[in-house]
């Protein structure tokens, strides 16, 4: 047996998320010292964008989903896909209380992107890339929206609970 087949699916799964995250982390982080936060933060939103139209392809593919035209279907779209590429240090919480509204929150002080952006000192210039992603998903998904809070930068930054919750057009 290779190792591959040695590892947990879960402990895989963490191992390439971090990976990940690290690798989007330090691209961030190099470009804000080259270009500055402003550049980095423009520059992340349009590479979260751009690779949606990559991902949820992808994603729909590995989990067997043909469309996602419902309120259930995104639902279960959203939690499959999390359970596929979403690692354990991601503290956000999805909440589904119907009327085609969707809630995001992270629990109080843990969002992952914060702190990483805040240990660079990169906080007055970024807008969250975190949310950006739920939205490129929808987009991609051909899904429409209203979000409240409208928030350019960072509410944790801003002293105050960072969530954000859809209101789709379903």
């Amino acid at each position: 047996m290779g190792i591959l087949e040695s590892i947990d699916k879960r402990d895989l799964r963490e191992l390439l998320c971090m990976g990940w995250m690290t690798h989007d982390g330090m691209w961030f982080y190099n470009v804000f010292q080259k270009c500055g936060a402003k550049t980095a933060s423009d520059l992340n939103r349009a590479a979260i964008q751009s690779m949606s139209e990559f991902e949820i392809p992808r994603l729909k593919k590995v989990m067997g989903v043909n469309e996602v035209t419902t309120y259930e279907q995104l639902k279960d779209f959203i939690e499959g896909a999390f359970e596929v590429i979403g690692a354990d240090f991601m503290q956000f919480r999805r909440q589904y209380p119907g009327n085609n509204v969707v809630r995001w929150d992270a629990p109080e002080g843990q969002c992952f992107a914060y702190k990483g952006v805040k240990r660079i000192g990169a906080l007055d210039d970024y807008d969250c890339g975190i949310f950006y992603r739920v939205e490129a998903w929808l987009k991609a998904l051909g899904i429409g929206f209203r979000v409240t809070p409208e928030v350019h930068g960072c509410l944790m930054h801003q002293g105050k609970h960072c969530y954000r919750e859809y209101t789709l057009d379903m």
